[in-house]
């Protein structure tokens, strides 16, 4: 609730609802088709990887499951005001086929992942601005940058380090919490034997996240702002690794607020900031429909 009183001011002080309109007819049909294309093909490539890492555990699932469950993931992501909705269900409907602490391992190994998939891209994004521009602005996504970057390193060294696991199960006891993560970490750790999954599976990653990013420049292309590809493709892509480190900014309230404030850095309206988060968001959207169907003809006594 906070998120959503927070855009709505930030709109109403920063919006020009006359922009907002002019600049929305702007977007062609043919223009939205190819980036629900691109969403789709994205669909696909998220289930690639979540297989390898799956595979890499011994989950034997099939292709079709995982994309079947990202689709429904996805949709329910965009249909509910944080993607933590459609986590919570691919976790508990392959848990019905695999162990769940296996689940659980390879979702977490895939957030990771694509965390520093992400932060490849705003680091050539920021030095991209901070060398073309300078200015205090660049000064100032210097700071967020390292400081998530910091926070990134740090999750993901203390997730792999024996001692802190054996710290972290010693605060919980013999609780049956403490139980599944014991197994958890066990899982978790077992990626350390699987150093090629990885580095391949960071490389899908990299492709991911660069269709990602082309689908929020192909809105702002669509839309005719009047802005350097390059300016608006660092931007977006330091906004977007922000947004994947702060989870608790991946919803539609905080997480627009976060774009509209990090675009008008480089220039960047409110309303044609609004227009960009709210239309990409779309896009994912309406790639996602297939995910309703599944669900609602989704038979979850079958194993």
């Amino acid at each position: 609730m906070a998120g959503y009183l927070l855009l709505a001011v930030i709109i109403y002080f920063t919006v020009d609802f006359r922009t907002f309109v002019d600049q929305l007819n702007r977007i062609s049909t043919k223009a939205v088709i190819f980036l629900v294309v691109i969403a789709t093909i994205d669909r696909f490539v998220m289930a690639i990887k979540w297989q390898q890492l799956g595979m890499a555990l011994g989950m034997l699932s099939g292709f079709g499951r995982y994309l079947k469950m990202y689709y429904v993931a996805t949709f329910l992501g965009y249909c509910l005001p944080t993607s933590l909705g459609g986590e919570v269900y691919k976790a508990v409907r392959l848990s019905r086929f695999e162990k769940n602490h296996d689940v659980v391992a390879s979702m977490f190994m895939e957030k990771i992942i694509g965390i520093f998939s992400t932060v490849a891209f705003a680091w050539i994004g920021v030095l991209y601005i901070a060398f073309n521009f300078g200015g205090e602005n660049s000064g100032t996504l210097f700071y967020i940058l390292i400081g998530f970057t910091f926070t990134a390193m740090v999750v993901t060294w203390a997730s792999l380090h024996a001692g802190v696991q054996e710290k972290v199960l010693g605060l919980l006891g013999k609780s049956r919490i403490s139980k599944f993560i014991g197994k958890l970490s066990d899982s978790f750790s077992d990626y350390r034997n699987h150093p090629g999954v990885i580095g391949w599976n960071f490389l899908i990653a990299l492709f991911e996240t660069g269709l990602q990013l082309a689908i929020m420049c192909g809105v702002a292309l669509a839309l005719d702002l009047d802005i350097p590809l390059p300016l608006l493709a660092s931007i977006i892509a330091v906004t977007e690794f922000v947004r994947r480190v702060a989870i608790v900014l991946d919803g539609w309230g905080l997480a627009t607020a976060l774009q509209i404030f990090m675009y008008g850095l480089v220039g960047i309206s409110g309303a044609q900031a609004l227009l960009i988060a709210l239309l990409s968001h779309a896009v994912h959207f309406i790639a996602s429909l297939p995910g309703g169907v599944l669900m609602l003809t989704d038979r979850w006594g079958e194993r």
